[in-house]
């Protein structure tokens, strides 16, 4: 199966929306198959359910049996599981199965009717549900189990890759530790390599959890290596002592004409995370003044990882113009 990155995968995910087919995500751990969909539903401002499939017996999806009386008679009826919607609810809901290759073939089975038909017994999704599924691959050693022929068939499938451009997007959305951004800059093969014979490997999902300790961090080595293994954590902190080596950025952008620019790769890359985290319609004229002095392939991650940050930056008119002056180079 040919490998999707995120940003197209989204597209696709919508597309498959608007077709009523639902979509069934593949890949590796900590990949972002489930956070893909749970930011497409919190940007339309629908409701987002998200099922751990795995950890439901076949009987859990259709609901507890229970006894009622009617008219006099005694029968038993399904129960409407919690987690699902009400099924008079008229706006978008995203139901998400999530671990659905980790769950046994018949938790599985028993999605069929669910999957297809957005009904079970009795029960029926709301009209606007969007169905999407999410699981690991037998690859990653991850539990999985094959999944049912014909359940195959109900979905669209994909098989989610990392992109370096379009993980950074996010990042700079996200505030993650400009160090970090500016280490997968410069060494993109370390943000997701999965290791089934380690207990911690890269992924985006360790990197942001790096992120987020970094400030706590007693000893930076042992807060990497604990999420992203000892070799890329090596990797890293070496990388992060460079930054003693960056010139001072707040002198960049009050002499962006005459700050140095250094020649060392690595700093290179740290001062193209530090400009890009910093970006502001108030600040940009002297970015841009500032990187038009360095080699074109890192103008390009600044002017790009900046936008990602900062989308009102596309109709800045130096932006404009250096767009103009480098319209040869894939933005």
């Amino acid at each position: 199966m040919r490998a999707i990155r995120p940003s197209a995968l989204k597209k696709e995910i919508k597309a498959n929306a608007l077709a009523d087919i639902p979509t069934m995500i593949w890949g590796g751990p900590g990949i972002g198959k489930s956070a893909i969909p749970a930011a497409i539903a919190a940007s339309e401002n629908a409701v987002f359910r998200d099922l751990r499939i795995n950890l439901y017996d076949p009987v859990d999806i259709r609901g507890g049996l229970k006894l009622v009386e009617e008219n006099g008679k005694w029968r038993t009826k399904y129960g409407v599981p919690e987690d699902y919607p009400d099924p008079e609810y008229q706006g978008t809901v995203y139901f998400m199965m999530d671990e659905l290759t980790s769950a046994p073939k018949a938790t599985m089975n028993a999605c069929l009717q669910l999957t297809l038909d957005k009904r079970i017994g009795a029960y029926t999704l709301p009209k606007h549900t969007i169905i999407i599924a999410a699981g690991n691959r037998a690859k990653d050693r991850a539990a999985v189990h094959d999944m049912p022929t014909p359940l195959k068939n109900r979905f669209a499938h994909y098989e989610l890759e990392a992109n370096i451009d379009d993980v950074i997007s996010y990042a700079m959305r996200a505030n993650w530790d400009e160090s970090i951004i500016s280490f997968l800059r410069y060494r993109p093969a370390l943000l997701h390599s999965v290791d089934a014979n380690e207990n911690a490997f890269p992924s985006p999902r360790t990197w942001e959890m790096l992120s987020k300790k970094l400030p706590f961090a007693v000893d930076d080595f042992y807060a990497a290596a604990s999420l992203v293994g000892d070799g890329p954590a090596g990797e890293f902190v070496a990388f992060k002592s460079i930054y003693k080596d960056i010139p001072d950025i707040d002198g960049i952008l009050n002499n962006p004409g005459q700050s140095k620019v250094p020649e060392s790769t690595s700093v290179l890359y740290a001062i193209c995370g530090a400009l890009s985290s910093r970006a502001t319609p108030e600040n940009f004229n002297a970015i841009v003044k500032y990187i038009n002095r360095m080699p074109a392939e890192y103008q390009v991650i600044v002017i790009r990882d900046s936008i990602a940050k900062d989308r009102s930056l596309i109709t800045h008119e130096k932006f404009q113009k250096w767009s103009d002056d480098n319209a040869d180079v894939l933005l």
